[in-house]
């Protein structure tokens, strides 16, 4: 259904040489329709009903397979088949817009479409297709079970709760007590069990919903009809889909009935079903490896079961291991990649059934469980005995009663290997897996090989090595290439002293460390605007500088020749020129675009080959957009649970609204992260936060309300997040003031995530009379509180008799600040038990103001862990808290009192300089951990660290700047305690010199009339405000064009020339990584989920081992609040279709007017003002290549405005010696109050028929009448 237009003639599908895109679908359906429509009317008086029937059963398949359930919203509308729509630029219109739910009415209720009096009279294609069903069955009852089918299943797919699926971890609560509250819908109106047959929960147009089904619509009626019907045809899918319907409501035992009754159409299948369901069921959930000496656990998911057995077995890690070694060290001519598996061990015990490699039984246990009786699966969480707490791999065996096998590996260690990559070397590290000590003067083996292809034969040379070598004192080994090859694969064992460690097979890579420093040339390139026609002029101006940080204030390529090359998109040279550089390397010209110029990207750069620079604009045959498409939200943000309304906004770029156009628009939902930190200068180069100080301390009580969490730093890995979830799709017509109202509720979302906030984002496209499609976005913030308080510091760490200046700022999830009344307190934190207990210091009054800012100064008199409570009351009042976490070090203080993250590294000031000294606190939640500090890694390379032993939680590591470190460099931080290895990498700031610019542009006025004489004030300031004298650049372009675009083509000057960083992340190999999942045998059976929402559980439990029998001792849940859930909505306006404007012309009744009538409706028009037509149009209004500064860091400019009605963007880029730099903005519009505006399409050929059409806007206060 898609093709090409060449020379005006359609092509379908693939075309070579070109020619323009276009989309058959709509074309290809309405013609489909138009012909089973005229064999429709053939059909009549024919004498063969059955045939007859078979016919109407095509035409409404027809009609139906353009409209699956993606697109059932098209069934609400009638086809014109009088009409053949044109073909579809590009995908067409609806390309990309998804999965929409079920269709709504005005009132927000489902569309069911009835059956109409006759195919003609149907008002909806949905009615047509109604009426080809009903009456094929009347004409053929054979089909009746047929046509009840295919109502049945279509109906099930608009209103079946598995339209959740995308988020069905979220439709039933992750833990609900049995019975309890089950049939009160309004304390539970998502959780599907509670629905009756005669109920369901959907996902429609407006978001979810449960709601009643009429009995003609209801599809598990009509399923059970078929099934008890005489006629047997569908009655083994009928059964088949009510039980699956049943087991997606999480309803198994009615699920058994007709699983049942499916059993004897396929037996084997149901009774897979039925066993699911009625079996007793246990499967293991991932584990990761856990420390020796304490008692391991691992979770167990369980179905029906009432008693498990678990049998524990040791496993010989020590033979497998001889035996690879063994096996490698034969050289057979093809190495078998499973008998050197060392890392899959379970995959070898339980599928190869390896068994000897199983050793005694070490543990031999039973556990009663506690099934819900409603095939609901439970998780509980085992604690296995004692004597599994020794060092080891072990095999789970769980035994159901009367039930299947689940097996698991339980490994424990009490070593850890540690691989990093060093500069042209590799670090092997070993510690202690359970107090981080290193391993000093221990063993360590390594063994190799890799395979070599025998010349001229199929086999293989296996190639092997082995050697040991000894830690030093710090757990360390450095190995270079001539002591261990890095095309071997390697295997590193620990085996002494009654330990067992291995890491591998891995590789070892030599990479080669490279500390960059910053010095480069570039070159700046400006033009007049982003993107041009054929024919038109090209102004340019390039600054080539070089930006390095103790660079003189000189501009080094002054007075200098540079040749300016211009490339099309096919790479051909279009303009070639030499241009001598003025004071400030700047080189300036200008070139007109061929008028047979290939449409695209061009480049514009210099050919000295040594200077890295250059930019990019578009050439294209554009219609510039007349409007632009704006959504408003609520000037503040709304109260999670509330409704809400959205304005989408279409407004012509001169101001006025546009009036008559179509609106489709969907919402989405996001989880809003209200992450804010105080500005400081340096945000632009290193991003807001750069230098926050605090961690996340949820484990804090209260922390996860009154705390503020840490930015997501760049060197973070990146997890895919879940796509945005659409809870509203719609299209309805613009009001007559140019918006659309849209209600969003947000009641679901405060029952599913009342713990975070929300982002809903509407996209609206609206498609106006000239056929022209708009989009624009807006967002609308749901908060779970009124405001919020952010607390910091002015440093990272304290000592005794220091300064502690905290500020504090109040506001809205919108950052709009809030004045309140405040009582700020000093609570000094102890801990007992690993509790946190608070002690109050001293306390203030202390307001913040109308900017919603508060700051306070502390003399730090005493040693220890505080935090700062600043309590705020609004005049609405609403009472909220924020608070910080700070510690004050004192003499002998080594934190061993306090809690910390897992590792912290806390620098002592934001950002240093060359000469200081970095004060970096290091800290720990283990006393007496060992840290492994590297100090400027990058890019993942490392040089030798350094190990630092602690004496309590925390110490202090000092390092010093050197003018290199410029402007950034990382350090990052290793430890090991209780089975895990914790790493954390902090950035170190060290600003270059001040070279930016601040440019301020004051227009005379914000809106001009049409060709009248504008006036510009510019004014340069550097890093003090002191005035600047230096260059600029300035140009004011036509503002639609940045549609066309996609935004600005000149980057940010700043950026350009000084955001420049050193990149890292980290990189580790430990053998304490590995996770172990549930195991079975071949041809064994798997436990599996039921239905949608059968991977949900009604309570997670914690059982351990007490001498030696098993004990539930503990039940409790928890849920994910990361993953995104639907939320209500309330349908707008009723949709509705665009009106067609007629071939000939338009009429009154198609919004046009007749051609002699006044628009006012009287009888004759009066004496008209005559007219001043506009003629001088332009895309650029104004290009000064060289604008020069005086004394006091001022220059003005006037020129005469085009005569178009739009928005201008103002551009000025400056620049001074030194590479100073920056850049400024402004906007500023041309308007009339009396416009006529002519119309047409922007694409037709010779023979086509196009509509011209009139807009006239009056934007006066007085009717004006008006001749076209």
């Amino acid at each position: 259904h898609w093709g090409y237009m060449v020379a005006g003639e359609f092509q379908r599908g693939s075309h070579r040489g070109g020619g323009k895109y276009v989309n058959a679908l709509q074309r290809d359906r309405v013609r489909a329709l138009q012909l089973m429509n005229r064999a429709l009317e053939l059909t009549a008086g024919e004498s063969s009903t059955t045939e007859v029937a078979d016919f109407y059963l095509d035409f409404a398949r027809i009609i139906i397979q353009y409209s699956g359930y993606s697109q059932t919203w098209r069934l609400q509308y009638l086809t014109d088949l009088a009409l053949l729509p044109d073909y579809e630029p590009g995908h067409g219109y609806d390309y990309g817009s998804g999965t929409r739910g079920a269709p709504v009415d005005s009132e927000g209720r489902p569309v069911f479409y009835q059956v109409s009096a006759s195919f003609p009279t149907a008002a909806s294609d949905g009615e047509r297709w109604r009426w080809l069903l009903e009456n094929a069955a009347e004409l053929n009852p054979d089909l009746n079970s047929h046509v009840k089918y295919t109502l049945a299943t279509f109906l099930h797919g608009q209103f079946g709760v598995q339209t959740l699926s995308t988020y069905s971890h979220f439709f039933a609560r992750s833990r609900s007590e049995p019975d309890k509250d089950s049939l009160k819908e309004e304390l539970s109106p998502y959780e599907v069990h509670t629905l009756t047959d005669n109920q369901t929960l959907a996902r429609l147009a407006i978001g979810v919903k449960r709601f009643h089904l009429p009995d003609e619509f209801n599809y598990i009626t009509l399923f059970k009809q078929i099934l008890q019907s005489p006629d047997k045809g569908y009655a083994d899918d009928a059964a088949r889909n009510l039980a699956g319907i049943y087991e997606n409501r999480r309803l198994y035992d009615q699920a058994v009935d007709y699983w049942g009754q499916y059993k004897k159409f396929n037996s084997s299948h149901a009774r897979q079903a039925m066993d699911q369901i009625l079996d007793n069921w246990g499967v293991f959930e991932p584990v990761a490896i856990q420390p020796a000496g304490r008692i391991p656990s691992v979770e167990y998911r369980f179905r029906n079961g009432a008693q498990v057995n678990f049998k524990a077995y040791l496993i010989r890690m020590d033979n497998l291991l001889k035996d690879v070694k063994t096996y490698i060290q034969s050289t057979p001519w093809r190495l078998d990649r499973r008998k050197v598996e060392i890392n899959n061990i379970g995959w070898r015990l339980v599928h190869e059934n390896q068994t000897r490699y199983i050793g005694k039984k070490t543990a031999d246990w039973d556990l009663e469980l506690d099934p819900d009786n409603r095939h609901w699966d439970r998780r509980v969480t085992v604690k296995v005995p004692e004597s599994l707490s020794r060092a080891g791999a072990y095999l789970l065996v769980a035994r159901m009663r009367n039930g299947n096998t689940a097996r698991i590996i339980i490994w424990v260690s009490d070593t850890t290997i540690i691989k990093k990559p060093l500069n042209k070397q590799v670090l092997y590290y070993v510690a202690d897996a359970v107090n981080g000590q290193p391993l000093g003067n221990t063993t360590v083996d390594f063994f190799g090989y890799r395979t070599e292809r025998i010349k001229g034969t199929k086999r293989y040379r296996i190639l092997h090595e082995n050697f040991s070598r000894q830690t030093d004192r710090d757990g360390q080994i450095i190995l270079n290439p001539a002591e261990i090859k890095n095309n071997y694969r390697w295997l590193t064992t620990v085996s002494t002293n009654n330990r067992l460690a291995y890491l591998g097979f891995s590789g070892i890579w030599y990479p080669n460390y490279y500390d960059r420093e910053y010095n480069q040339t570039k070159t700046f390139v400006m033009t007049d605007r982003p993107v041009y026609r054929p024919r038109q002029k090209v102004r340019f101006k390039l600054w080539v500088r070089q930006a390095k940080y103790d660079k003189a204030d000189t501009s080094a390529y002054a007075g200098q020749r540079f040749n300016v090359i211009v490339y099309n998109p096919k790479s051909e040279q279009i303009y070639s020129r030499s241009i001598q550089a003025d004071a400030y390397g700047g080189l300036e010209g200008e070139f007109d675009i061929p008028a047979d110029a290939p449409l695209g990207v061009y480049r514009i750069s210099h050919g000295s080959g040594i200077v890295y620079g250059g930019n990019t604009f578009r050439v294209e045959e554009y219609k510039k957009p007349e409007f632009e498409v704006k959504v408003d939200a609520p000037g503040e943000p709304v109260k999670l649970g509330e409704k809400i309304t959205a304005v989408i906004k279409a407004n012509y770029y001169f101001g006025s609204p546009v009036t008559a156009a179509t609106v489709k628009y969907k919402v989405y939902r996001v989880r809003e992260d209200d992450r804010w930190y105080p500005s400081f200068y340096w945000d632009w180069f290193y991003g807001p936060g750069y230098w926050w100080y605090g961690y996340d301390y949820s484990w804090y009580p209260g922390w996860v309300d009154w705390g503020c969490k840490r930015p997501v730093w760049s060197w973070w890995p990146r997890h895919s997040n879940r796509p945005p979830e659409i809870v509203a799709d719609g299209e309805v017509k613009i009001g007559q003031d140019g918006t659309v109202r849209i209600e969003i509720d947000t009641q679901l979302a405060k029952l599913i995530h009342p713990d975070t906030d929300h982002r809903y984002t509407i996209s609206a496209e609206v498609r106006d009379q000239s056929r022209r499609t708009i989009v624009g976005q807006g967002h609308v913030l749901v908060a779970r509180q009124p405001f919020k308080v952010y607390a910091w510091t002015d440093r990272g760490h304290y000592r005794v008799g220091d300064t502690v200046a905290a500020g504090f700022k109040a506001q809205t999830l919108a950052q709009k600040p809030v004045q309140a009344k405040g009582l700020l307190k000093l609570l000094r934190i102890t801990y007992k038990h690993n509790a946190p207990r608070e002690t109050e210091v001293a306390r203030w009054n202390l307001d913040t103001d109308t900017q919603g800012h508060a700051a306070i100064q502390i003399q730090a008199s005493r040693a220890g862990q505080y935090r700062l409570s600043y309590q705020l009351t609004d005049k609405k009042s609403h009472i909220i808290e924020g608070g910080y976490i700070f510690t004050v070090r004192g003499e002998g203080d080594d934190g061993t009192r306090y809690r910390f993250a897992k590792i912290e590294l806390v620098p002592d000031k934001q950002d240093y300089a060359p000469g200081e000294h970095v004060r970096l606190m290091i800290n720990t939640d283990y006393p007496g951990a060992a840290v492994v500090l590297f100090v400027r890694p990058a890019n993942g390379i490392y040089l030798p660290p350094k190990i630092i032993q602690m004496t309590g939680k925390s110490t202090v590591a000092e390092i010093e700047i050197s003018q290199k470190d410029m402007p950034n460099f990382f350090v990052e931080a290793i430890t090991v305690y209780e089975g895990k290895v914790h790493t954390e990498t902090r950035e170190i700031i060290v600003p270059p010199e001040k070279r930016v610019l601040k440019v301020n542009i004051e227009p005379a006025k914000k809106a001009y009339r049409p060709g009248e004489k504008a006036g510009f004030k510019i004014k340069l300031t550097d890093y003090s405000g002191e005035p600047f004298q230096g260059t600029a650049v300035m140009t004011v372009y036509d503002r639609a064009l940045e549609y066309i675009s996609g935004g600005s083509n000149v980057p940010e000057i700043r950026r350009f020339f000084w955001k420049w960083r050193r990149q890292h992340y980290t990189r580790t190999e430990s053998n304490l990584a590995r996770r172990f999942y549930n195991l079975i045998k071949k041809n064994e059976t798997p436990m599996r989920n039921i239905g949608v929402f059968g991977h949900l559980m009604t309570q997670d439990i914690t059982a351990g081992k007490e001498a030696d029998s098993g004990e539930i001792v503990k039940e409790e849940s928890a849920r994910s609040d990361m993953a995104p859930a639907p939320a209500e909505f309330k349908a707008a306006a009723k949709p509705a279709a665009l009106k067609k404007a007629r071939s000939a012309g338009l009429d009154d009744k198609e919004g046009g007017r007749r051609q002699q009538e006044p628009i006012d409706g009287s009888a004759a028009a009066p004496d008209l003002v005559k007219p001043h037509v506009r003629t001088k149009f332009a895309d650029t209004a104004y290009w000064a290549g060289t604008i020069r500064t005086d004394a006091e860091g001022m220059a003005e400019v006037d020129f005469d405005m085009p005569e178009n009605l739009t928005g201008w963007k103002v551009m000025v880029w400056s620049m001074g010696h030194g590479t100073k730099v920056g850049q400024g903005s402004a906007e500023v519009v041309t308007r009339k109050d009396l416009i006529l505006r002519l119309q047409a399409p922007r694409f037709f050929v010779e023979t086509d028929e196009v509509v011209l059409s009139a807009n006239v806007h009056n934007y006066l206060k007085n009717k004006k009448t008006a001749r076209v």
